[in-house]
């Protein structure tokens, strides 16, 4: 039993479901504990794409993702989706090797400190140079993980510690398991100030974010049903009420969603459940003057941030479901709600805009033909390129853990790996990505690394030869755009050279009939399609 034991035993009796991993010399003691303890090894061609695959198994099970990689290089990839997942607020572990210690600052091959870069872009980064101590540093690693907010933390171990034999005799399998997340509860006093705000409201508007997901998401349709309030689904929490539901009023990103901006102006209170007031509800900026927030945050480092709330209570929202369940029927004006929900069914609706005089169809009749042809228990990626603006605000997510989005970040480069990780989570769940031709290039390879492993996903590339996030409001600032503009490649020809299925699509029916084959493929499939260069809404706002 060495330290790649001791590591992999304690994420086994943590519950990781997978170690995803790019090979290196040092943590060849790691992968042999993987085999030996049987822990899924998931080799990836990517340290960053391995990192956004355990990221995108989180979203989807609401477990820790876990991650080895090598030293130097191996680590400084990590960087960018430890960023994500500490904007994103996604616990995931990432444990890297480093020189031995008898070589530590002497320039030793790809040695170099990294825990200062790491330190910047995770909730903790350390290293250990003991192996006994290997377990207690990753009990340390998990607290912090799930600490208020959820996020990454950095683990370093030297190769000679990773390759050193435990000194006790007792197998790391027998480890306890690291504890379950604390869920604080409010107190009695917070118990009543959120009772007397549901009283006092006549014109209520329920935004549920990040928390609900972590904290499991059940009950809140029965709340927004029994008092009658119009709700927005945030981030993480996307599905976790039925985005089909008559009560819903799209997702809570204001700006695609001019119905939620309205709600907020117009809102007697607003029922801030597991969030804080950021980029996608704008600060809180254009609340009415005489709204009042009521704002519930796991962690109290969330409270009042940007905008501050009238009732902060800082407790799990598991807690409130029972509290909202059981207080007095909300005296609602149903008048107003009915027009806020008409108001967004409205917008819902004219999204779909002309196809091109050639016949390349709008983003949205692209998007619209793939999900009619998907199932209903379908997982949706989108990041945050133009074509994935359009995505977000047309996709109605249905149960929780069905949407990955890395938008909190404007990371472009998850899209694909989230469509890998999220096959490794879940594989009896369709999973389609929504990317344009931009973001596909990062990581296409690791359709090789599903291809490999048996795993099914299907990235819908919609391709309008274009930077289009960028170039169309460089065209609308300029007149002309600058360096924006990507040459047609045949995507569908690269799935299948790195073992996929690839298809070329340009109507509606075309795109059905990719869908339904590369499903009952269960391969790795690339779907591409021609669509016009629209700006989104989105993209319209911000600009």
């Amino acid at each position: 039993m060495d330290g790649g034991a001791a590591v992999v035993g304690w994420l086994k009796q943590a519950g990781v479901d997978h170690v995803f991993s790019v090979s290196g010399g040092p943590i060849n003691p790691v992968y042999r504990a993987c085999a030996e303890l049987d822990l899924p090894l998931i080799h990836a061609r990517h340290e960053a794409a391995a990192c956004f695959m355990a990221e995108a198994s989180s979203r989807i099970t609401g477990k820790a993702g876990a991650v080895v990689v090598t030293l130097g290089p191996g680590a400084t990839n990590t960087v960018t989706p430890a960023l994500v997942a500490t904007m994103a607020g996604t616990p995931m572990i990432i444990v890297a090797a480093q020189a031995a210690t008898g070589s530590l600052e002497r320039g030793a091959g790809m040695s170099h400190d990294v825990l200062p870069v790491l330190s910047g872009v995770t909730k903790w980064a350390a290293r250990v140079i003991d192996v006994d101590r290997i377990g207690e540093y990753l009990d340390i690693a998990w607290r912090k993980m799930w600490a208020g907010r959820p996020g990454p933390v950095f683990l370093e171990i030297p190769a000679d510690i990773m390759a050193a034999s435990l000194t006790g005799t007792a197998s790391p399998l027998d480890r306890p398991a690291p504890p379950e997340p604390a869920r604080p509860a409010p107190s009695a006093d917070s118990a009543d100030q959120l009772r007397q705000a549901l009283a006092e409201t006549r014109r209520p508007l329920l935004l549920l974010g990040d928390d609900v997901f972590w904290s499991g998401g059940e009950g809140w349709r029965e709340v927004a049903e029994r008092h009658h309030m119009p709700f927005a689904t945030l981030r993480l929490a996307r599905g976790v009420v039925d985005e089909n539901h008559a009560l819903s009023l799209g997702p809570g990103y204001a700006p695609c969603n001019a119905a939620l901006r309205t709600a907020l102006q117009e809102a007697d209170h607003v029922f801030l459940i597991g969030h804080h007031f950021e980029f996608d509800l704008e600060f809180g900026d254009r609340l009415g003057a005489n709204t009042r927030v009521v704002q519930v945050a796991n962690d109290p480092e969330m409270l009042h941030r940007n905008r501050r709330a009238d009732v902060a209570v800082a407790a799990s929202p598991a807690h409130l479901v029972a509290l909202f369940a059981e207080a007095p029927v909300a005296s609602v004006d149903h008048a107003w709600v009915d027009a806020m929900l008409s108001q967004w069914q409205a917008e819902w609706a004219a999204q779909l805009g002309e196809d091109g005089e050639d016949g390349t169809l709008h983003p949205v009749a692209a998007i619209d033909a793939v999900t009619a042809s998907a199932p209903s228990e379908t997982v949706y990626v989108s990041s945050h390129g133009n074509v994935d603006f359009w995505a977000d605000a047309r996709l109605r997510m249905a149960a929780p853990g069905r949407y990955l989005r890395a938008g909190q970040s404007g990371a472009l480069g998850a899209e694909v790996p989230y469509g890998a990780g999220a096959a490794f989570a879940d594989p009896s769940a369709p999973v389609i990505v929504f990317v344009g031709d931009g973001g596909v290039g990062f990581h296409v390879a690791e359709l090789d690394t599903a291809e490999r492993y048996g795993k099914r996903f299907i990235v819908v590339v919609l391709d309008d030869e274009l930077w289009g996030a960028i170039a169309l409001p460089q065209q609308d600032s300029y007149g002309t755009s600058y360096e924006m503009d990507l040459p047609r490649r045949d995507w569908a020809k690269v799935a299948e050279g790195l073992g996929g299925k690839g298809y070329v699509c340009r109507t509606r029916e075309e795109i059905g009939d990719a869908i339904a084959d590369a499903l009952a493929s269960g391969k790795p499939a690339i779907v591409q399609v021609s669509v016009r260069s629209v700006i989104s809404p989105y993209m319209d706002y911000i600009s």
